[in-house]
């Protein structure tokens, strides 16, 4: 239990970056400096925008968006809605954000992490929603009495 995790409360300013540095960047770029030190890689600084869109979600308490280009996720924040895969080098990503996170934030709260779960009900990905266009069907007679 306890408040949804955002960039600002996962990631810290690693021993290898002033804060100076720290306090310059935003929680996107602060994002990719922390990566930078756990990767122990040097990430390229996206030069603007890519055009693509990532929705948002809770997850297990944490706000995450993946990348639209090859799925690895990201702790983001409500606060600055981007992100960049460290991975592909896309460039900023736009996050689709509810209007109002602190409302969907609220009821989760009290809630175990293990519980703490919300997608955007506009998200095609939303497991709430049913992804087959066809309804289930009930199983075939066996001719010998049994189902098929």
């Amino acid at each position: 239990m306890g408040a949804i995790v955002r960039s600002e409360t996962y990631y810290r300013r690693p021993s290898t970056c002033t804060q100076q540095k720290w306090d310059a960047a935003s929680w996107p770029e602060r994002a990719l400096i922390y990566l930078e030190y756990v990767l122990r890689m040097r990430i390229p600084r996206p030069e603007g925008d890519n055009g693509l869109t990532a929705w948002a979600r809770i997850d297990s308490g944490r706000w995450l968006a993946e990348c639209p280009t090859c799925g690895s996720a990201q702790v983001v924040t409500p606060t600055d809605p981007r992100m960049t895969c460290c991975r592909d080098f896309t460039g900023w990503t736009t996050l689709l954000m509810p209007a109002d996170p602190d409302a969907v934030e609220a009821p989760l709260v009290d809630l175990p992490v293990t519980e703490q779960f919300w997608w955007n009900p506009d998200d095609p990905a939303n497991p709430a929603e049913d992804p087959s266009p066809y309804p289930p069907t009930e199983p075939k007679a066996d001719p010998a009495g049994g189902a098929a």
